[in-house]
């Protein structure tokens, strides 16, 4: 529709366009961050972590193992060994027969 001066008052074709081209710009940006994202996640796939700069998870702690004068207590307490046996075994692993003594640690030397 044109006026009396000659100026269309309805939408002209290269507005159209313009609007159009606005319209697919925005939906281009949009299939390219959606097909960036599903690639980055598919080349991660393989290391079963969501984010690489996470640190992995630590290894369970391995289970203890009981110290061997708590082993011979339990059997003496059961009635496995004797007293003389306890005392035997108990000197044999490096421990005095004192009750207040404590057990010899890493890189230390036996009390006989």
């Amino acid at each position: 529709m044109v006026d009396v001066y000659g100026v269309s008052s309805g939408i002209s074709a290269i507005a159209l366009l313009m609007l159009l081209g606005g319209v697919l710009s925005i939906v281009l940006m949009v299939v390219l961050i959606v097909l960036a994202v599903r690639y980055l996640n598919r080349t991660n796939s393989h290391t079963h972590d969501p984010w690489p700069a996470q640190p992995a998870a630590s290894a369970p702690a391995a289970p203890t193992r009981p110290e061997p004068l708590e082993i011979l207590r339990d059997r003496f307490a059961r009635g496995e060994l004797t007293l003389d046996q306890f005392e035997d075994a108990k000197h044999a692993l490096g421990y005095s027969s004192g009750p207040a003594s404590p057990p010899p640690g890493p890189g230390t030397t036996p009390t006989v």
